[in-house]
């Protein structure tokens, strides 16, 4: 269910990697709930986001640690400040700042709380639905959406 849909989303990352992400004997993720404008928020592990910082939004990049990070942008376009979330990749080439209208929400869910939606996904970036509750969320694509920054 979830941990298949964080395992995929996540591409290539290892078991054991994996396990850092979802701690199986309590069965718990921490995850940011991340505000996207005009689609239903951003469900994104916590353990791969590197660092917050608040930003301008109408930057081309992200400087962090003498590295220019491509930028994938979730926020309302006509904010003029936002965070940027330095998302993890496999390789240090593949890290990238995800923009958002403010610091996301974290929370602590159990995984059983957690339903994947069926049916198909016409948005690349967009791995699977899921719903928790009467909420409706996506998990992200992250090697989809490293492609199509060009990494």
């Amino acid at each position: 269910m979830i941990e298949k849909s964080v395992n995929t989303a996540l591409g290539q990352i290892d078991q054991q990697e994996l396990q850092h992400l979802i701690t199986v004997s309590t069965g718990f993720i921490d995850a940011y709930i991340i505000r996207c404008h005009q689609k239903v928020p951003m469900l994104l592990p916590q353990n791969i986001v590197l660092s917050a910082m608040d930003t301008p939004t109408n930057v081309e990049h992200i400087e962090w640690h003498d590295l220019k990070l491509p930028i994938f942008a979730v926020h309302d376009p006509i904010q003029e400040q936002g965070v940027a979330l330095v998302v993890e990749g496999e390789d240090v080439s593949q890290r990238f700042a995800l923009i958002c209208d403010e610091m996301p929400e974290s929370i602590r869910l159990r995984i059983s709380e957690i339903v994947d939606e069926d049916g198909d996904v016409e948005d690349q970036k967009v791995f699977k639905y899921v719903k928790m509750g009467e909420k409706r969320y996506f998990v992200p694509n992250l090697q989809n959406i490293e492609t199509q920054l060009g990494l």
